[in-house]
């Protein structure tokens, strides 16, 4: 394929990504926040597919690690966690416009650490177009009690949360992952190809095809961007993919055809290996959840 009909026939790898599977705000906190709040993520989500956002509308905010301040933000702006580190947030006792959301993420491949986020972020209004007018809404949509209102700030700030990656990937804000690697098209190509066709046979040689690129400089160019090899990648979204559909209640043996596993046997000990955890365990504890739900019904 020439390299016109490529770029012709790119697609918008991250909304692909994202299909009915993106980072979704659980707002905790909307108004008027005077003093201090603590915040330290959920307790029934494992931590690394966690983060939290705090947008700061109107005064001054700080957040202060251990009791000591590493962040303050005196202009209107958002401090983005790449996950759930435990923090305080400080604001003036006359008060600040605050609004504060847990951030979930999907559990198959897309967590914070794989889409390269750092630890923490911070963001002024002014250096993202647009995002004051989708702030604006959410506080408004805050204020009073309306119909769907849970639904409409919620919606609001995973649309919030989308323009601040995809900012975060245009000023080279992040560490080596996903969004990283879509600053190159030919490697983000690959990308969205292996999470969308993961059990098809991936050779190295199919993928540096893919990209349009020879072997070697292929394999250099997407552990330059994400941070591992192509083999390890593919790896982990498969075994990420077949620890969710066990989880689901799927057969072992439909979902190592599905993740690209020939022998049942060599992805029950890959699982076992990464996720601490064997499919009988995760298939008896899905089992056991839709028993309960079916008894509550």
């Amino acid at each position: 394929m020439s390299e016109e009909a490529r770029n012709s026939s790119e697609k918008d790898v991250l909304s692909d990504l994202f299909a009915g599977n993106h980072p979704r705000g659980d707002v905790i906190f909307a108004g008027t926040h005077c003093g201090s709040s603590h915040h330290q993520g959920r307790v029934d989500l494992p931590s690394q597919q966690q983060g939290m956002l705090h947008v700061l509308q109107r005064g001054a905010m700080r957040v202060l690690f251990d009791g000591r301040e590493q962040v303050l933000l005196d202009r209107p702006g958002v401090v983005l966690f790449g996950s759930p580190v435990p923090h305080d947030i400080d604001t003036p006792e006359h008060g600040s416009e605050v609004v504060c959301a847990n951030l979930d993420f999907p559990d198959t491949g897309l967590s914070p650490a794989k889409l390269g986020l750092p630890e923490y972020l911070v963001l002024p209004f002014d250096e993202i177009p647009g995002l004051e007018a989708i702030t604006g809404q959410l506080f408004s949509e805050s204020q009073g009690l309306q119909p769907g209102q849970r639904t409409a700030i919620n919606l609001l700030v995973d649309l919030l949360l989308l323009m601040v990656l995809r900012h975060c990937q245009a000023q080279n804000l992040v560490r080596p992952g996903i969004l990283a690697a879509l600053r190159d098209p030919r490697i983000a190509r690959v990308v969205g190809e292996l999470h969308q066709k993961p059990g098809e046979n991936w050779s190295i040689e199919r993928q540096a095809e893919t990209a349009g690129m020879s072997r070697a400089s292929f394999a250099a160019r997407f552990r330059d961007l994400l941070g591992t090899s192509p083999g390890d990648f593919l790896q982990t979204i498969r075994l990420d993919l077949a620890f969710g559909l066990l989880r689901e209640g799927k057969r072992l043996q439909a979902v190592a055809s599905q993740v690209g596993y020939r022998s049942t046997t060599a992805l029950a000990r890959a699982i076992q290996q990464r996720h601490k955890v064997s499919p009988r365990e995760l298939i008896a504890d899905s089992s056991a959840e839709s028993g309960a739900f079916q008894s509550a019904v």
